[in-house]
């Protein structure tokens, strides 16, 4: 052993220890704050596109459900509506659209949108997810068509 491996009462291995327990370098934890950002951002868009999806599948499946309730319209009057707040029950009036109960079980509020006889229903989830479900009438007795945007 040379002079150098002991210093004061130390050895070389114990001083090597001793740095060990200082704890992380401020490059360590920068890396570290970096990468939690970036596996943040990527959870977030994920979210969105989450959300999303399930406000379009909401709206399909509304678009089924009106569907649907054209065609019992159609076989108790003999005739196709002309609007859709022939097809709900009212809750005030003049007559509007009271709300769609969607298959997933929530109950989602309709408001007729302004403009020539109520076609057209807003939806709001409460999730936050908004779609427009609109019905253009037949022409000639036709079966109305139903859009989601």
């Amino acid at each position: 052993m040379n002079g150098y491996s002991k210093i004061k009462g130390r050895s070389a291995d114990s001083r090597l220890e001793r740095d060990d327990d200082q704890g992380f370098t401020l490059v360590e934890i920068l890396i570290a704050i970096v990468l939690v950002g970036i596996l943040s951002a990527v959870v977030v868009v994920g979210i969105g596109n989450l959300t999303s999806k399930g406000s379009s599948t909401a709206c399909a499946a509304s678009l089924d459900a009106a569907k649907s309730g054209a065609v019992v319209y159609y076989t108790t009057t003999n005739a196709y509506p002309l609007t859709l707040a022939a097809m709900t029950v009212p809750t005030t009036s003049p007559a509007a659209p009271a709300a769609l109960t969607l298959p997933s079980g929530v109950t989602v509020n309709a408001a007729a949108i302004t403009g020539p006889p109520a076609v057209a229903i807003g939806m709001q989830a409460s999730s936050g997810g908004n779609w427009l479900l609109t019905m253009t009438p037949g022409v000639a007795g036709a079966a109305p068509t139903f859009v989601c945007s």
